[in-house]
């Protein structure tokens, strides 16, 4: 049996569903979390948005609670006192890791100023934790040396 695909359209004046393929529209492709088999709904496995102004909004908070959560885990860090390079290195991956996604994913549904400003964000962060690294490395050599003597 062929896949169908199409576009359940309502508008907002009447009661008729149009059915649209959306196969030549583009859009912005978002899958749910997780499957809900309720009685009497409609399983959605993928759904692809084409207003721009919806798909610009939800990429915006999608970077959002991925930046807040890198400058909790880093906030985490700081906080215990503890900046062992394990963690540090783990942060560093991360940012870097959602900085690919920001390039490959998002960039064509963000504003430029925006786009700009987040990628700013993330390697401030970056250099951050980078220097944290070298702060560190610096500490264990002079332990060491102490030590030595």
């Amino acid at each position: 049996m062929a896949e169908r695909h199409f576009v359940v359209k309502k508008e907002a004046n009447s009661e008729v569903i149009t059915y649209m393929e959306y196969e030549k529209l583009k859009g912005y492709n978002v899958k749910p979390k997780k499957s809900t088999d309720i009685y009497d709904m409609i399983n959605v496995n993928e759904m692809v948005i084409i207003n721009p102004t919806l798909i610009e909004k939800l990429v915006d908070k999608k970077c959002k609670r991925t930046l807040e959560a890198i400058i909790k885990m880093l906030s985490v860090i700081y906080d215990d006192g503890e900046d062992s390079d394990g963690a540090l290195h783990k942060a560093l991956t991360e940012i870097d890791k959602f900085n690919a996604q920001i390039e490959n994913k998002y960039k064509e549904y963000m504003k430029e100023k925006e786009y700009k400003l987040l990628l700013k964000k993330l390697e401030i962060l970056r250099r951050e934790v980078l220097l944290r690294v070298q702060m560190n490395e610096i500490n264990y050599y002079r332990e060491e040396t102490k030590k030595a003597r």
